[in-house]
């Protein structure tokens, strides 16, 4: 693995991209690493046309250099911070396109150059099938994701049934126990015995 693939890989930066809007036209900015591994790609598109620039070691510390960065992973950092938040612009001037990265003091310009032809086209191949291969994996871990829950939503419902019923016997117990009738006769002091008949003396016919 080669210097620049692990800087790179390390801070997530080999394949990140954001939609940018300038004006009513809309640009597509992203990175990529070089055929060779050897390089680090930061390209942009109107998909039409397509602006790119190639960063070696070197380069990366060059360009960390003009903003005063004390690391190149903290430069890297600030380029992934960048893109998650949106915190990107383009400014187009002749076959030159800037992109600037973050915002007032922590902003970095990317100057990028058109492409030729031929290498216009094998960019936007390669962006293509990367954002195809991106949303097959958004896929299925939404799958996996909408199966886990729905098991957890059966076990939930599953349960609860078993609880319902163990309530419901428990309170048909409890109201048995409570509406249990009283034979005739039977003493309401000591439910076990019958009552006394009071006395009624000696009949005399």
């Amino acid at each position: 693995m080669s210097d620049i693939k692990s800087i790179v890989k390390n801070n997530n930066v080999e394949s990140i991209h954001r939609v940018v809007e300038n004006g009513r036209q809309k640009f597509l900015c992203f990175t990529r690493l070089g055929e060779a591994d050897d390089v680090w790609v930061v390209v942009v598109t109107d998909g039409a046309d397509v602006w790119k620039n190639e960063f070696d070691e070197e380069g990366l510390d060059a360009q960390r250099d003009l903003v005063n960065v004390s690391t190149t992973d903290a430069f890297l950092t600030r380029v992934k911070n960048a893109f998650t938040s949106g915190e990107l612009s383009v400014a187009l001037v002749g076959t030159k396109l800037t992109l600037t990265v973050g915002k007032s003091t922590s902003a970095m310009d990317f100057d990028l150059f058109e492409t030729k032809a031929a290498e216009r086209k094998k960019e936007l191949q390669n962006v293509l099938f990367c954002l195809a291969d991106e949303n097959s994996v958004l896929e299925t871990k939404l799958s996996a994701a909408n199966q886990s829950l729905e098991k957890l939503r059966a076990q939930k419902t599953s349960g609860g049934g078993v609880s319902a019923l163990m309530d419901l016997g428990t309170k048909k117990a409890g109201a048995q126990a409570k509406a249990k009738p009283r034979k005739a006769g039977m003493s309401v002091v000591n439910p076990a015995s019958r009552k006394r008949k009071a006395a009624t003396g000696v009949v005399f016919d």
